[in-house]
């Protein structure tokens, strides 16, 4: 019984002893038409109080006991409850082996018995949607996730999840969407941006790619290694998009393109490339020149200087410039580099009409066990040249150019 209740009862004592003395006389109290008792007023009291104590009592000990009971009985819940969690955590860590140790039958049935006491439980879905998705039952896997996405719509890794079997099932638009509004839901996290960008490439739409490099970029300014890789990413990407629109005919934005993806990164040898013949296609084979020649001082890439050859003697192009930077490059470079750009010099020479020149570069230079320079000295000497065979021989030393650029 607590303090309150104490209190009142012996305040309620105290007030009837005293209402007692003030009325000493005797009741009458009837406990039948015929029977009766006189009692003092102060037993009658008494009893009064004594009858009203213990209902009191009766009446506080039933509530507490009742509360008693729904404590136990709540508390009985709990531990089933409890046990029944541990036993369905336990079944769920076994599915979670048998997954990651490649037994997918195995650990499907167990996430089966998990779902079926369970069929809200959201990392079994989300287990369930994985297993599937690697049995190759995409359509399956994305009912399950989107199931566990129901119970928490907030759970990034589910969603990553679910945006992977899309791109799987080649619903790439349902992947894009979902990618976008994790982005929306994280714009300060980096791996969705990298995953929308991944999915825009598989579709080349190469407006929204550049659009997520763009954000991407500033996010990982940080890290200089990543951010200097991904700068080279988006002037590859620069560079895709201008060869598409060339492609389609829109030669003023796929110049743009291709001189943003220069300025974005000046070693992209593939945009020093494709711009030289963007100019010489529009007829202009003097600046074509220059950018092939400006390619090869930013990438040292050997195809640039082989486009300048092919064009200065084609189309009359002032060749000196090039003599320059392959006596440079001879000069620079250590063996077995060197006798590449003495071999293309040494033909360059040649279909100058100045076998002389030829004759003095591949002697000042010759390897032993150079075999196309010999051929290509004892071509010199001739008096008449046979252009058949000038012409295989030429083709024998860009192809070994061609060669050692993919190796």
């Amino acid at each position: 019984m607590s303090l309150k209740h104490i209190f009142f009862s012996v305040l309620f004592v105290l007030f009837s002893i005293y209402v007692a003395f003030l009325n000493p006389h005797e009741s009458i109290f009837h406990l039948t038409q015929s029977q009766t008792f006189k009692l003092p007023m102060v037993i009658l009291l008494f009893v009064a109080v004594f009858v009203g104590m213990v209902i009191s009592m009766a009446v506080f000990w039933t509530f507490n006991l009742k509360n008693t009971f729904s404590r136990w009985k709540s508390k009985l819940q709990k531990n089933r409850n409890n046990k029944k969690r541990i036993r369905l955590e336990n079944l769920f860590k076994k599915a979670e082996n048998f997954f990651l140790g490649g037994r997918l039958e195995k650990a499907l049935s167990i996430t089966d018995k998990v779902l079926d006491a369970a069929p809200k439980n959201i990392d079994a879905l989300s287990l369930k949607g994985k297993i599937l998705f690697s049995q190759g039952e995409k359509v399956a896997a994305a009912t399950f996730q989107k199931k566990a996405l129901e119970q928490d719509p907030k759970n990034i890794s589910i969603r990553f999840d679910l945006a992977k079997t899309y791109s799987e099932a080649e619903q790439y638009q349902e992947e894009i969407n979902l990618l976008k509004n994790i982005h929306r839901d994280n714009p300060k996290a980096v791996q969705p941006l990298f995953n929308l960008r991944d999915a825009f490439l598989k579709k080349e739409d190469w407006k929204n790619v550049l659009t997520s490099q763009d954000k991407i970029i500033p996010l990982i300014r940080d890290n200089k290694e990543e951010w200097n890789e991904e700068l080279k990413n988006k002037s590859r990407f620069l560079y895709a998009r201008g060869k598409q629109q060339w492609e389609q005919d829109k030669r003023d934005s796929a110049l743009s393109d291709f001189k943003q993806a220069l300025k974005t990164w000046n070693k992209n040898s593939d945009a020093h490339l494709f711009i030289g013949d963007a100019y010489l296609e529009i007829g202009k084979p003097k600046i074509a020149f220059k950018k092939w020649l400006n390619g090869f001082e930013q990438t040292q890439n050997i195809s640039c200087l082989t486009r300048a050859q092919r064009v200065c003697l084609e189309t009359g192009v002032n060749p000196q410039d090039l003599i320059v930077i392959y006596q440079k490059a001879i000069d620079l470079n250590p063996l077995p580099k060197k006798h590449t750009y003495i071999l293309l010099l040494a033909v360059l020479f040649i279909e100058l009409n100045q076998p002389d020149e030829a004759k003095n570069i591949l002697q000042e230079n010759q390897a032993n066990d150079e075999l196309l320079g010999s051929l290509l000295l004892s071509h010199t000497d001739k008096s008449s040249n046979s252009e058949p065979n000038f012409s295989l021989l030429k083709d024998a030393i860009l192809g070994q150019v061609a060669g050692s650029i993919t190796s």
